[in-house]
């Protein structure tokens, strides 16, 4: 059970509304989606920490790729059931569009659960366990890269947000998964770092089960706060600690910003 909410802190994270990136905006400058940043986050069952996690995006070797890290690490009692969680995204802006180029996936408790995915573009297949080699659509994205796709879209696009329901395509080790997101507005919500206005995204699914999460304009769009909720219960909450990159918001600077003044 803690295994699966710790691998799923990645996928809810990362598991925003839009497939598509903002390549329609051809005459959008480069944005701040892509700059670096680092932030820490606390994941919650109810009144129980389980477990602390970092997000980090890096420039990458080659002009216009970078490098998006995803680091879990239990606390308390879930050190008993799991270790550590390294999740790496790694791609290319291209034309306006994310390519995933590597993805890789490592448990330090039990490495037969490694991973490592390599896209081939100009053949559109992915290869994977076993140099098994798969099809893939032309907007398949890694969990870690469709995330940087949707702060891409809001960073340029922040006054006209799309309020139908997506699909986007998610390649995991050995299966391709589709997901439906909407946007449902916008909100201010509470986290360790204070009050912040928020972007609320909602995944649509079987209606006794609802993921939401909201991004933070104000913070370049980077993820807020997530809950997974059953029926009416939030079952996970996964909260923006402080940015690691920057000075961290203090929560009279975060009412500011969540009041426009």
């Amino acid at each position: 059970m803690i295994r699966s909410i710790l691998i799923a802190a990645t996928l809810l994270l990362s598991a925003p509304v839009l497939a598509q990136t903002a390549a329609s905006a051809e005459t959008a400058a480069p944005n701040a989606a892509f700059a670096p940043w680092k932030a820490s986050y606390s994941l919650t069952r109810g009144p129980l920490t389980l477990g602390h996690a970092e997000f980090e995006l890096t420039a990458g070797e080659t002009e216009g790729c970078h490098v998006y890290r995803y680091d879990a690490k239990p606390v308390g009692l879930a050190r008993l059931f799991i270790g550590q969680l390294h999740e790496t995204s790694e791609f290319c802006v291209r034309d306006g569009e994310i390519r995933t180029q590597r993805f890789e996936f490592r448990r330090d408790d039990e490495p037969e659960d490694n991973f490592v995915l390599h896209f081939d573009w100009e053949a559109l297949t992915v290869t994977g366990p076993g140099d098994k080699e798969r099809q893939i659509p032309e907007d398949a994205m890694d969990r870690l890269a469709i995330q940087l796709a949707v702060r891409d879209l809001l960073v340029r696009h922040p006054e006209t947000l799309p309020t139908e329901p997506r699909n986007f395509t998610m390649i995991e080790d050995d299966r391709i998964k589709t997901y439906t997101m909407q946007v449902k507005g916008r909100e201010v919500v509470k986290t360790p770092a204070g009050e912040l206005d928020a972007i609320r995204v909602e995944r649509v699914k079987a209606a006794s089960k609802t993921t939401i999460f909201w991004l933070a304009p104000v913070l370049v769009s980077i993820p807020l706060l997530l809950e997974h909720r059953n029926t009416d219960s939030v079952y996970l909450s996964i909260a923006l600690r402080t940015r690691l990159d920057a000075t961290p918001l203090t929560t009279s600077e975060s009412a500011h910003h969540a009041r426009g003044s």
